[in-house]
């Protein structure tokens, strides 16, 4: 009981509870509609920060001065209170290009995560107006002819490919004809026949719109952070790649990111094109997919022209010591061709072969680059130079390059060179890791194995390097080398000149093609051999050779030319014919056989069981089979 004059309150736990919480959220209240009327007031966006930004800068370790512009510049985007205005380029029509009117349907969302967000669609007015200018009705495309001036802009490196771009890619966007240009029946006949395997397997002006197309994957490092960052440049960047690719861009769709970085997609009449950036890392993707059958590899040269843009070194940092983008790439064949291209045959093309798989499909390389993309009277020839990070390393590459004093690499850069490898109709023939171990393998045997092997003759062997270790017997006095497509010798000694190099032989010429002892001929080697030892008793014993290296196409090649090699009793008797009576035949059977692999007879290597059936029918006394397991081939090769 209380004294009288006092009084006491009694207050339960849960109702002090409830006054400090009502007291805080009342206290929060008041300063953060507070914080929102001061920010607004000055012109700031309230609900943007730069703290992550700054937090970016913090976690940084690089004290780039363009890495900080660009931070600067992102923690100003975020921050601004008005919307950020770009000034993009707008894809245009393409001279020469019929366009038709598409329908465009988008969804937006809300996101905090950008600053900014464009669309810009394709710009008709140009061709629009010259059409009413000429009072003719707008077909989709401007009516004048397009600019035929090739690009002279640095390739860093690239070879030009003998191939167009992509012009052909669909038939919802074709080049008009050019009405000055005529073609005979039989020509026409014979171009539509020859473009079903060829490059343009997919073009469809009949009308047919083939479910295929090409992808091409491209990763690039150490790019310039402001470029990245830009939104405008990019924009540009793209649309001189689909300008100068002669590919129709209808629309693309851009995001600035918060706080940096670049993420755009733009639809192609063909397909599309898309890439996003990460500025702090230096780091871009892109992928490219068309439908058509337009090559989308000479388009390399180009990506890299417009996206490796060099790093700006910052005050005090040498230039020379700024690395050099690198690039990574891959290209894929996609969608379905066989069962839709009539008379398409997939082996026919070199995209759909080892070339396609094995080099051009695969994103590892430290550096890929085509040589050599062009087609001879006979075949399609590609060569390129690869580092396979299993067998060589860039880092090692770009030091043998320099002139490092003391440094192993630059001691010996014969050991850290780069690959090279040439395919013929896209399918593997050689490469220079391989070089030695294969080609030795096919020709010391054989002339170790005779007493004075004195005449050699070698079909095929256009690289030169079968006949190089021919020569390297002293024994040799002539050898004749018979090669039916010189383009491929003559192309050889430009892009593979390791392949005849023999100027370490004494005696001989610094190109094996030049020594004296070397003939080549340019001729069918079956016809070679067939007229000139029909039989036995007809042919001049002194014309006739020791050894013969039979160093041509795979017995699986199915093409005419290969099955004869392989099937043609005619010609088989002839070598027979041709050689001395102790003479030796050689010759290359393809990759040898696994355990799940079916007898020759009934599987994919036919010619091969064929033709050790006929040697045996024409008289040769043994027969002896060994196999190569470091020629650079995916399996083992076969040797009889």
């Amino acid at each position: 009981m209380t004294k009288p004059g006092k009084f006491s309150i009694q207050l339960s736990g849960t109702f002090i509870l409830l006054s400090i919480i009502i007291s805080t959220l009342l206290a929060f209240s008041v300063g953060w509609i507070s914080r929102l009327v001061l920010l607004t007031s000055a012109g700031i966006n309230p609900f943007h920060t730069d703290s992550t930004a700054v937090a970016l800068r913090e976690a940084s370790s690089s004290s780039s001065s363009a890495i900080d512009a660009i931070l600067d510049d992102a923690s100003s985007r975020g921050m601004s209170g008005k919307d950020v205005i770009k000034q993009l380029p707008a894809p245009k029509v393409l001279a020469g290009k019929q366009v038709p009117y598409t329908t465009y349907t988008s969804k937006s969302f809300p996101n905090e995560g950008t600053s900014t967000s464009n669309t810009l669609h394709i710009d008709r007015t140009v061709p629009l107006y010259i059409s009413a200018q000429s009072k003719k009705a707008f077909d989709g495309g401007p009516d004048f002819r397009s600019d035929t001036k090739k690009s002279t802009g640095d390739d860093k490196g690239w070879k030009p490919l003998n191939a167009d771009p992509p012009c052909d890619a669909c038939s919802r966007g074709k080049e008009k004809k050019n009405e000055l240009s005529t073609t005979t029946e039989g020509e026409e006949d014979s171009a539509e026949a020859s473009s079903i395997n060829d490059d343009g397997h997919n073009d469809d002006s009949d009308g047919l719109h083939l479910p295929a197309g090409q992808h091409l994957l491209v990763d690039i490092k150490d790019v310039d952070s402001e470029f990245l960052n830009s939104e405008e440049r990019l924009a540009s960047a793209m649309i001189d790649l689909t300008n100068e690719s002669k590919l129709t861009l209808l629309s693309y769709h851009c995001h600035s990111l918060v706080p940096i970085g670049v993420s755009c997609a733009g639809v192609l009449l063909e397909s599309h094109v898309a890439f996003h950036t990460w500025p702090l890392e230096g780091v871009i993707t892109l992928d490219l997919f068309t439908c058509g059958g337009g090559k989308l590899v000479p388009l390399m040269p180009l990506i890299e022209r417009l996206f490796s843009v060099k790093q700006t070194p910052s005050e005090g940092e040498n230039e020379e010591d700024i690395p050099e983008p690198t690039l990574l790439w891959a290209h894929k064949l996609r969608g379905f061709r066989e069962g839709f291209a009539p008379g398409y045959v997939r082996t026919s093309n070199p995209l759909d072969e080892g070339l396609g798989w094995s080099v051009l499909g695969r994103l590892d390389f430290d550096m890929k680059r085509p040589l050599l993309s062009t087609k001879t009277a006979f075949q399609h020839v590609d060569i390129y130079e690869v580092l396979d990070p299993d067998h060589r390393d860039l880092e090692s590459y770009q030091m043998s390059l320099s002139n490092t004093d003391g440094a192993y690499e630059s001691m010996h850069p014969e050991l850290f060179i780069p690959n090279k490898i040439l395919f013929l109709d896209g399918v593997q023939q050689s490469t220079l890791y391989g070089d030695a171990p294969y080609h030795e393998s096919i020709v010391h045997p054989a002339m170790f194995t005779h007493e004075n092997p004195k005449r050699v003759a070698i079909i095929g062997g256009g690289e030169g390097a079968t006949l190089r270790e021919a020569l390297k017997h002293n024994t040799v006095e002539k050898a004749v080398m018979i090669e039916i497509d010189e383009d491929v010798v003559q192309l050889s000694r430009e892009y593979l000149k390791e392949w005849s190099d023999c100027s370490n032989l004494v005696g001989s010429a610094n190109d094996c093609f030049e020594d004296p002892r070397a003939e080549v001929r340019y001729e069918d080697a079956t016809q070679y051999f067939i007229s000139g030892f029909p039989t036995d008793e007809a042919v001049n014993g002194s014309d006739k050779f020791d050894v013969i290296v039979m160093d041509s196409l795979d017995p699986n090649v199915k093409i005419s030319y290969a099955v004869d090699l392989y099937s043609n009793d005619a010609y088989i008797e002839s070598l027979y014919n041709g050689l001395t009576e102790s003479g030796i035949l050689v010759i290359q059977l393809g990759e040898s056989n696994t355990d799940d692999d079916p007898a020759d007879e009934v599987g994919k290597f036919e010619n091969r069981a064929i033709i050790k059936e006929k040697l045996k029918e024409v008289g040769f006394k043994s027969m002896h089979i060994y196999t190569e397991e470091h020629c650079e081939f995916q399996w083992p090769w076969t040797i009889l």
